[in-house]
């Protein structure tokens, strides 16, 4: 027991160094950079100085490696220009506002808890010039969404809610997710049936595949070639808790 204890104390003291030096690394991009996505799905969209959790993964954001598993699939979504934009959890609004950036006739509702939220999500609508196609509420509910998504073209929502999935994504609640495409990260680490339940609940409407958390290349990034390796991993590090992935729906076309 005392051996676990010392190498959990161990590791806490070595998440607080890298999160620290980290904070070293973003200010070092910050001057060079500024606020400004350098690279990826959403290159060019300009950040909030301020996170709701922790660091908010600010600086692989600003590399435009943050979730890099999803941008093939995301990227086929906004072509096919989705009239709506539901994210919950949304957080400081990377997706409901980077998405709406890319989506100029789409509509987007961000949703999270998080006191702070609200706020830097209304700072980053305003720096990229969408702050009138935003709506930014708290709490999601399947009234809320059954609502919302009837009405609206091709609607597109993505979800990252800290366990809370499997009982928003629920058909029996909210009809209207049959015409929605749909990408949830499931965290089966907080609920094992995470994942089991949201294929049963949305398999007779949706074509289901799952995206597994992924390498990344720090070397790619021209800012931190100069960095040792050490810093190079920190830098993108997302902080898992374990191996994760993310559910992508797509409807099902009716024969």
């Amino acid at each position: 027991m005392a051996e676990g204890n010392h190498a959990q104390a161990m590791l806490q003291i070595a998440h607080m160094a890298t999160r620290a030096r980290r904070q070293d690394l973003l200010a070092a991009f910050v001057q060079q950079h500024g606020w400004t996505v350098q690279a990826g799905l959403f290159a060019g969209m300009v950040l909030p100085s301020r996170a709701c959790w922790g660091d908010g993964d600010l600086l692989p954001k600003l590399l435009g490696c943050y979730e890099a598993e999803l941008h093939e699939a995301l990227t086929s979504f906004v072509e096919t220009k989705p009239g709506l934009i539901v994210n919950v959890g949304a957080a400081e609004g990377y997706y409901a506002v980077g998405l709406a950036r890319l989506l100029p006739g789409a509509f987007a509702h961000a949703f999270d808890s998080a006191d702070a939220a609200a706020d830097i999500c209304r700072e980053a609508a305003r720096l990229n010039g969408v702050e009138a196609r935003l709506s930014i509420v708290g709490t999601c509910t399947p009234e809320l969404l059954q609502l919302l998504l009837p009405h609206a073209s091709n609607p597109l929502l993505v979800r990252d809610c800290e366990g809370y999935e499997r009982d928003l994504l629920d058909p029996r609640k909210v009809p209207a997710l049959a015409g929605a495409t749909i990408v949830a990260e499931c965290h089966d680490f907080i609920d094992a049936l995470i994942t089991r339940t949201l294929a049963e609940q949305l398999g007779a409407s949706h074509e289901l595949y799952a995206v597994r958390e992924g390498a990344r290349d720090p070397s790619i990034s021209a800012f931190l070639q100069p960095f040792n390796s050490l810093d190079r991993w920190i830098a993108v590090c997302e902080y898992r808790p374990c191996m994760m992935h993310w559910l992508v729906a797509r409807p099902k076309v009716a024969a």
